[in-house]
């Protein structure tokens, strides 16, 4: 499966449905997009990884940078469907403690209304 990202609206929440391979490369596309995403005033944004094939150790750095970078810009950045391994690699480097993910997305949804 080749990488892809788009995105969807659910209200004021910007949902990115990332697919396929999450590497470095890949994690870099995605910073990219969602730096777009809050220059553009997106203020609740949600990273659907559900689709993702494989995460690796530079994937998950692209994720935690893309975190501080949303705390730059006043934004709030979420993650669902994380797969197992990378919730365990998040645990072991205590980055669990910086990057909120949710298994299902109509929790991840409502925790933006918290």
């Amino acid at each position: 499966m080749s990488f892809s990202a788009s995105t969807r609206q659910v209200g004021d929440i910007t949902i990115v449905d990332v697919s396929g391979r999450f590497t470095l490369i890949e994690g870099e596309a995605v910073h990219e997009l969602l730096g777009d995403l809050f220059r553009d005033g997106r203020k609740r944004v949600l990273l659907n990884l559900r689709n993702v094939t494989y995460l690796d150790s530079s994937g998950i750095g692209q994720l935690v940078r893309s975190v501080f970078t949303a705390r730059k810009n006043d934004a709030d950045l979420r993650a669902v469907d994380l797969s197992t391994r990378a919730q365990e690699i998040l645990r072991l480097t205590n980055l669990h403690t910086v990057f909120t993910d949710f298994s299902d997305e109509q929790e991840a949804l409502r925790s933006f209304q918290a």
